[in-house]
């Protein structure tokens, strides 16, 4: 009874783990058959879509079919159709009793799809599963046209010869290992009931003599092979232990040097994007994340073409899909409208492989161009400045220079207006290249400020005798505010003399015929201020901010009309910063402008210097 108890056990036992390994089996082989279904789906649409669209009209469209059947033929192939960009099917391997039980949604998809999306749908009546793939046509970087594949998931063969033999072996070792643990069971067990039963028919023995020796060598022999039995079992134990705190700390190393990579990949100033081979992302970094305003755990697992919604991105990436781990793929420039329209990013791509260079996955960067666009426009914005800056002057002299060689000019009044105009376009060229070569210096840290002693009064009247001459001929009167005392700084003569006749310049330049420039010195505390004011035409709001930066012209016209290169407040700003002063604007347009200097004594240095 006891022995068919046992066996009852056994046998349920079996059944249930058979069961259970069945099951297990059956889950593992339709992951398999995905997996497997997936690769192929890829694999086929993106061979047929490497062809041009032309490659399915006309007597190529022949051809194209037999190799299409030939190398399909074994892959579980239902049906291939191919759309041209209007929609309309050039081939169609489809069924007849397959056509109305493709859903619209899912045909609507594909076509419209700029990525590799698949699909799975189960089609009625039979309950197959079919999963589409799809793939878009390109040809010189447009899209032609479309292809799309379906593939039946093939069924579980749960009483394949292969899996009965499996089952059978899995049974045989099931069976011997527990008859063999049982019978192991039975002989280490076998000395205690020896011991219980000697022990009991020596209690029932009335007048029997208990022999103390041969009991006590049966329970010292079971005491010691008990005990050996716990040492070995401690030893393995503490193997176990041993080798599962190994495996515990190569852990926690491997989640530390991931978190430094990840840490990494966050500090970056630009977005990174690491996907799987199918497209579907593995990690994203902060830069892309506050880019897209999207969380990590949001993204985590999601098809590339869903988060980033950018057409040109998926394309860019589809058209790469052969290139190896390593490989360059170029990249492309695009906008994300709906973030940051104003935005210019520069997308390339790089692939992930293996110890055997099989790609496994891909990264993704996403820089922020629009910095080195607004830096390349303008460098060519100053580069046709000066371009025109240059030829202008050069052209009058050119042609007046020619005009007067090869004596079409005879008039002497003539020759000397021609004479004095190559003088003054001469002089523009000069004071051009000077700007240009002091900005540079500025940009540079590298001019050269020769402070000194600087008496204002000097500087004043050189500053006015430099202007007079164009305001004569323009009939504007300067008139000079002088304080009773003039003061002292400590600064360079020459490159304050250049940032006050830049302001004094502009003031007759831009002040109409009759005007009134004031100039005007004031000492006040530590500080020396120079104020210059016109009559002009005056500054736009809009334009004061700007006014000091290089090449910065207003549009209007009465500013336009007149030549000027946008180089000379620029300098003159930078030339007071050197000298720890500032410079302040005041205009109302048709009013006229009030430029204010205000520049540091430095009374400390210049007692030094008297004394």
């Amino acid at each position: 009874m006891k022995f068919s108890r046992i066996g009852l056990a056994l046998l349920v036992l079996l059944v249930f783990g058979i069961a259970i390994f069945t099951r297990i089996l059956n889950q593992q082989e339709k992951k398999e058959n995905i997996k497997e279904i997936l690769s192929r789906g890829n694999h086929i649409v993106n061979f047929i879509a490497l062809h041009s669209i032309r490659d399915f009209e006309g007597e190529r469209r022949n051809f194209f079919l037999r190799t299409l059947v030939e190398y399909t033929s074994s892959q579980g192939l239902v049906y291939c159709v191919i759309n041209d960009q209007a929609g309309q099917q050039i081939v169609s391997l489809l069924p007849h009793n397959l056509r109305s039980k493709i859903p619209n949604d899912i045909q609507t998809k594909s076509l419209a799809a700029t990525g590799l999306p698949h699909q799975i749908f189960k089609v009625g009546g039979s309950g197959d599963t079919i999963y589409q793939f799809a793939k878009p046509v390109f040809e010189n970087g447009e899209k032609t046209g479309a292809v799309r594949i379906g593939l039946r998931l093939p069924g579980i063969s749960t009483f394949s010869m292969e899996r009965i033999s499996l089952l059978a072996m899995l049974s045989f070792f099931i069976i011997s290992a527990v008859i063999i643990t049982y019978y192991g069971f039975a002989q280490v067990l076998k000395p205690i009931e020896e011991l219980k039963g000697n022990i009991i028919d020596t209690c029932n023995c009335s007048g029997a003599v208990f022999d103390n020796t041969s009991q006590g060598s049966e329970i010292a022999r079971f005491i010691e092979n008990l005990k050996r039995s716990l040492v070995q079992f401690k030893d393995k134990f503490e193997k176990i232990k041993n080798d599962n705190e190994d495996l515990i700390s190569k852990s926690s190393v491997l989640m530390f040097e991931k978190k430094q990579v990840i840490n990494i990949l966050d500090s970056m100033d630009f977005g990174i994007v690491v996907t799987d081979i199918q497209n579907n992302i593995t990690h994203m970094n902060n830069y892309m994340l506050n880019l897209l305003s999207r969380k990590l755990e949001d993204v985590l697992d999601q098809s590339l073409g869903d988060v980033l919604a950018n057409e040109k991105i998926e394309s860019f990436v589809l058209q790469h899909q052969t290139i190896k781990p390593g490989g360059s793929t170029g990249h492309i420039e695009t906008t994300f409208s709906d973030i940051a329209s104003e935005e210019v990013f520069r997308v390339s791509l790089c692939y992930l492989g293996d110890d055997g260079r099989a790609p496994i996955g891909k990264i993704i960067f996403v820089k922020n161009i629009a910095g080195e666009k607004s830096g390349e426009k303008t460098q060519q914005d100053f580069i046709a400045h000066i371009s025109h800056e240059l030829l202008t002057p050069l052209t009058t002299i050119k042609s007046y220079n020619e005009m007067l060689m090869d004596g079409e000019i005879e008039n002497r009044e003539m020759q000397k207006e021609f004479y004095n105009t190559i003088s003054e376009e001469t002089s523009r060229l000069s004071r051009l290249i000077r700007n240009l070569l002091n900005i540079s210096k500025i940009e540079m840290g590298s001019l050269t400020i020769n402070k000194g002693l600087v008496k204002t009064n000097w500087l004043f009247e050189d500053c006015v005798s430099a202007i007079e001459p164009s305001a004569l001929s323009k009939n504007i009167t300067i008139e000079k505010i002088l304080p009773d005392e003039f003061p002292s700084i400590i600064g360079d003569k020459e490159l304050l003399k250049v940032a006050i006749n830049n302001i004094l310049s502009n003031a007759v330049k831009y002040t109409p015929e009759g005007g009134t420039i004031t100039f005007s010195i004031n000492d006040r505390n530590n500080i020396v201020i120079y104020e210059v004011t016109d009559t002009g035409y005056g500054i736009a709001d809009k334009d004061i901010s700007n006014i000091f930066d290089k090449f910065y012209r207003s549009a209007d016209p009465n500013i336009i009309e007149r030549p000027g290169t946008g180089l000379g407040l620029s300098i003159t700003s930078e030339i007071i910063k050197l000298h720890g002063g500032k410079i302040e604007v005041q205009s109302e347009p048709g009013k006229g402008t009030c430029f204010t200097i205000i520049l540091p004594k430095n009374e400390q240095a210049v007692s030094c210097l008297i004394f």
